[in-house]
């Protein structure tokens, strides 16, 4: 009981150890920046609900909008060189899956803001900023999973 005691005190750590070795480390400003994303993205739906029934103009969700893009943008510049300082480590392929669902998001974001820019307020508006805030929660879910 005793050796068995003392071997499992001397390889915790090394497993515990080599978790850490497939993920990459927690960044508060990717987080952050996200999280601020997805405040922006609240906001538009935010507006857009209070002028109801009326139609919202683009003009009232643009600033939330370019928020939410630079927000993304800047989280994406930090998680992007994650995957090159972690060249050859499990961790690097980790990270690189958190950069894609980066830029996913900001795609859907910009995706979004073009189509209310030429179109309009379309019927279901409040539904797409959702899913656009949906795809964003997933790369700041991805982020905060690595505290």
């Amino acid at each position: 009981m005793n050796f068995s005691h003392r071997f499992a005190l001397l390889l915790l750590p090394s497993l515990l150890g080599g978790c850490a070795a497939f993920a990459p480390s927690y960044n508060e400003a990717i987080y952050t920046k996200l999280d601020g994303a997805h405040s922006s993205l609240t906001k538009i739906e935010t507006t857009m609900e209070t002028k109801a029934p009326s139609r919202t103009p683009y003009r009232a969700v643009e600033p939330y909008y370019i928020d939410a893009l630079a927000q993304v943008k800047e989280a994406g510049e930090i998680a992007e060189k994650r995957p090159a300082y972690l060249h050859g480590r499990p961790a690097a392929a980790a990270a690189q899956l958190v950069a894609d669902n980066i830029d996913r998001c900001h795609k859907a974001i910009e995706l979004s803001r073009a189509a209310y820019d030429t179109g309009g307020q379309a019927p279901n508006e409040a539904d797409n900023i959702a899913i656009v805030r949906n795809i964003c929660a997933i790369a700041k879910t991805m982020e905060g999973s690595l505290k």
